[in-house]
């Protein structure tokens, strides 16, 4: 009983912290960063694909920088799960009103290729503006030690 209990707040502490204000996570640069995580953790390459911008990069845990499209592919091909996710401390700064950055702390479990992650990371995300919504040009994960 005391691991359903477990399960089922892990799960509606992972659901709140991916709540959106608006249906559209583009209209802002801190919905536009949660539907990054909440696209990872429901493992939804269409998701991704809105809010990422064509030239999108990621600089993984341990260093590996990868594209928009292989991240897509990874997502949609089963070969990133994320079991459990949740943000905390997250802070949006933005400038001229077409560049943000949102940095958080990311504790989350899964497997990238079938090897396991159990980590807390600090993440930089950086959001531009372009034709008039918010996109996704680079994250950036760094582990705590």
């Amino acid at each position: 009983m005391k691991k359903i209990v477990f399960f089922a707040s892990l799960l509606l502490i992972s659901v709140a912290s991916f709540a959106q204000t608006t249906g559209d996570p583009t209209q802002n640069p801190t919905d536009c960063a949660n539907a990054f995580f909440k696209s990872m953790l429901d493992e939804d390459a269409a998701l991704m694909g809105k809010i990422l911008a064509d030239d999108f990069s990621i600089v993984s845990f341990d260093g590996a920088s990868v594209d928009r499209d292989l991240i897509l592919q990874a997502l949609s091909g089963g070969y990133v799960a994320t079991e459990t996710g949740t943000t905390s401390a997250t802070r949006t700064r933005t400038y001229n009103d077409n560049a943000a950055v949102v940095t958080c702390n990311w504790k989350a479990k899964g497997s990238i290729q079938g090897n396991a992650f159990d980590t807390e990371v600090a993440v930089g995300v950086v959001c531009v503006k372009l034709g008039g919504v918010w996109k996704i040009s680079n994250v950036q994960f760094t582990p705590f030690k």
